[in-house]
Formats: C-alpha cells, sequence, structure tokens
C-alpha cells in the first residue's frame, strides 16, 4: 500500500503562504510598496520596518554596505524599541489615547467602531487605521494670542486637559494610498480629540497588527497540527478492495485513537503491514526459492513462480474488518466466517485467491476454532482473489492500525461514504 500522501508539509507551505498575505493586506489602504510609482526610495528587505527619520535614509550604497546579520539585527533591534514604546502606550482595553499628547510630526492612527462615523470621517479624509503624520497644531479659539491669531504649538505634552480641547490638527497620511482614497487636499484638518473618538501611536497600531498576524497564524498552525494528525488522504494502488475501492481513488482516512475510537465490523481500516505478514511473505520467498532450486537440479520439472514483494516492512494497506475481538472465526471456500451461534453464521463473500497453492490449505479453509482476543480483529480484502490477508497471517492486531476509511475523494463520480462489503448473515437449517 502506497504511504499518504505529505500533509503536514502541504498545510505548512499553505500556512506561511496565507501569512505572507496577512501580513501584506493588513493595511488594504495602502498602497504597495513595489509599485513602480511609488514616490519613495527603495529600500533593502531587511530595513523595509526600521526608522523613518531622514538620518536612517542615507544612499542605498551605505544601507547595502550592511551585512545581512547585522541589518537584521538592527531592524528586530528597532522592533523591540518600538514594542516596548507600545508596551509603555497599552495594548487592547489598557490602551491610551495618544492624541492626548500629541506631537508635530507624530505618526498616529485613527479608530472607530461607528461604521456611520467611519464613514462621515471617510468623507473628511480620515480612514479608519490607516497611519497619519501631525502637520500642525491649533489651539482652539479662545487661545487666540494678543494679536489675535491662533496658538500653534509643537506638543500637547504639558498643557491642562481645557487646553487640548477643541485643537485644530491638520493631518495627512504617512505614505501613498490606493488611488481611489487619494485626495488632492491633503492636509485635512480635523478636531483632534473631538472629531475622532480615539486614537492610537504607530507603535502601538504596528505592535497590534502584529501580535494579532502573530495569533491568526498560530491558529490556523494548531488547526493544520490536528488535521495533519486526525486526518489523512490515501491513494488506492491495487485491486485488492475492489468493487469498494478501485486503483487511483484517493479516500479520506481518520485517525484511530482506543478507546475513544476503534474499528467497527466492516469497516475498511488503513493500518501498517504487521510483522505476521512479514513472515508469512518471507515464508513464501522461501519456499518459492527451493522450488526454483529443485526445478533447476530436476530438469524434467516444470514449476511456476508468482512475484511477491520480498518484504512488506514500511508499507501500508487496506483491509475491511470481518471478525472483532471475542468472536470465533474461520474460513471456508477462502471466505472469512464467525459462527455467531449453533446454526448462526456470519460471511464475508471474497472468493479465493489467484494462487491458492503458493500458501498453506488452512488459509482458505478452517473450522471457526480462532477465537479473537482483545485487541485483534480479523481483516480480508473485498476482492479474494487479488488479497493477502488475516486469512492468510492470522489477526491483525490493533496497534497496528492507522485510521478508518470514511469517504472517496477522488474521483468525483464515486465521492462519497466508503461502500460497505458483501457481509452477510447465514442460518443454517436444523433438522
Amino acid at each position: 500500500m502506497r504511504r499518504s500522501h505529505d500533509v503536514p508539509k502541504i498545510l505548512l507551505a499553505m500556512i506561511l503562504a496565507s501569512t505572507r498575505q496577512i501580513a501584506s493586506f493588513v493595511s488594504p489602504t495602502r498602497k504597495s510598496i513595489i509599485a513602480s510609482h511609488h514616490p519613495y526610495p527603495k529600500k533593502a528587505w531587511w530595513v523595509s520596518n526600521g526608522p523613518t527619520d531622514e538620518s536612517s535614509r542615507s544612499s542605498s550604497t551605505t544601507v547595502l554596505s550592511l551585512s545581512p546579520i547585522q541589518s537584521i539585527q538592527n531592524s528586530l533591534g528597532f522592533q523591540r524599541e518600538q514594542f516596548h514604546k507600545a508596551q509603555s502606550d497599552g495594548f487592547g482595553t489598557r490602551a491610551r489615547n495618544a492624541a492626548i499628547n500629541a506631537t508635530v510630526g507624530d505618526i498616529l492612527v485613527p479608530l472607530c467602531s461607528s461604521l456611520e462615523m467611519r464613514q462621515q470621517l471617510a468623507n473628511r479624509g480620515v480612514y479608519a487605521g490607516v497611519e497619519y503624520e501631525i502637520c500642525t497644531l491649533q489651539l482652539a479659539s479662545h487661545h487666540h494670542k494678543e494679536n489675535g491669531e491662533t496658538e500653534t504649538v509643537q506638543t500637547l505634552q504639558g498643557l491642562d486637559l481645557e487646553a487640548k480641547q477643541g485643537v485644530i490638527a491638520m493631518i495627512k497620511p504617512a505614505y501613498p494610498l490606493r488611488d481611489h482614497l487619494e485626495r488632492d487636499d491633503w492636509p485635512v484638518e480635523v478636531q483632534l480629540l473631538e472629531d475622532v473618538p480615539f486614537w492610537l501611536s504607530k507603535a502601538t497600531y504596528e505592535a497590534g497588527t502584529a501580535m494579532g498576524t502573530l495569533a491568526l497564524s498560530s491558529s490556523f498552525l494548531v488547526v493544520a497540527t490536528i488535521i495533519a494528525f486526525f486526518v489523512r488522504f490515501v491513494a488506492v494502488p491495487t485491486p485488492s478492495m475492489v468493487p469498494a475501492l478501485n486503483p487511483g481513488n484517493i479516500i479520506l482516512v481518520t485517525r484511530t485513537i482506543p478507546p475513544l475510537w476503534k474499528p467497527h465490523l466492516g469497516d475498511v481500516v488503513f493500518f501498517d503491514a504487521p510483522s505476521e505478514l512479514d513472515l508469512a511473505v518471507q515464508q513464501f520467498v522461501t519456499d518459492q526459492n527451493a522450488a526454483a532450486s529443485a526445478a533447476i537440479a530436476s530438469p524434467t520439472t516444470t514449476t511456476t513462480t508468482t512475484e511477491v514483494a520480498s518484504s512488506t516492512k514500511g508499507k501500508q494497506f487496506l483491509k475491511r474488518v470481518v471478525a472483532v475481538p471475542g468472536e470465533s472465526v474461520g474460513v471456508k471456500q477462502s471466505n472469512p466466517y464467525v459462527q455467531l451461534s449453533d446454526n448462526t453464521y456470519r460471511f464475508d463473500v471474497i472468493g479465493p485467491y489467484v494462487r491458492p497453492e503458493v500458501f498453506p490449505a488452512s488459509s482458505w479453509n478452517r473450522p471457526a476454532t480462532t477465537v479473537l482476543r482483545k485487541k485483534e480483529y480479523f481483516v480480508a480484502g473485498d476482492n479474494g482473489y487479488r488479497s493477502v490477508d488475516s486469512r492468510v497471517w492470522g489477526p491483525l492486531q490493533q496497534k497496528y492500525i492507522v485510521g478508518t476509511a470514511q469517504w472517496v475523494l477522488w474521483p468525483l463520480n464515486n465521492f462519497g461514504p466508503v461502500p460497505p462489503g458483501q457481509i452477510s448473515e447465514v442460518i443454517k437449517p436444523t433438522k
């Protein structure tokens, strides 16, 4: 049996791809930094999130002269400083309104939970979740200078709460927006504390975005791990389970976890090759080699060989459960059966093996004297003509069972639950 597809690696690749997508779309209003018309000079990727002051905007030659490790260390150091700053500003419900102590040049992010207010602000050019740079700060009209001019300040720090009321700020986006959001009248005017319910500092907003992205990615990873553990996709390579499962079918297998989930009568189980199967195959190979040697020694003797893998270690198989622990099982004319009472039997009609002579005669005919012990199952292929199963190598121990086949996923014309087998009860007439 072919091993199942490598689900964990596939899911991990999908998670990494989705994480990159999340990171690139956390601000749906931001224009892509790789657009050819982006007005800012490109930076090396490892410092793309670093400081934006003029001193850091050195020539590309200076940036690229740093080794990648040094640049990454510098970027991580900057991010650590930003995180500590965000921590001082508070997270979640403890976050403080950054506009209270706003300073010209600060980058703030407006937040608003009311959809109606969000629309009103958007009409004025204030988009929730977009980073804005404060260009100027003007105190309210009752704080005019002696000459009647409006008083302009560089920061609100140190002012009393009354002085901060009605402060007018001129703001503009800190980065280019998408074309349908751009305006010709930047910067726009807004009453900093009255018009917008809450402002976050850039450090707090980016830290929150990063933590949210990490949490979402972690949840994807947890879900992927659970799926990878409980679910497998298996391709059927041989006709041993025809007509229920055909070669090339892709089936969904769920993991068996005793005692929560264990196989039942009629289930198709997916299992690792038991040691008993490998012993039976090794005995067959030995017998075939002995027969071949005898044929060489006696040219008048003709023998026919059958190709069987020399080892089943590392392989996995699909078979149907035809008897469960506690039942007495036997084989009659190649068909497994269970004696339920003195005159009631349960047969699984699967037919004889293609080469019955290559295995002991007891594999195809024996009385129902074998009582399955705890955690033992008798399994057989639906197509007995092409199946080497418990008829040959005996009961399957539960420790080898990986899971239970549930659904046929491919091809689509076979989509649905795994079909039942040919198990039926027979009542023997009494004299």
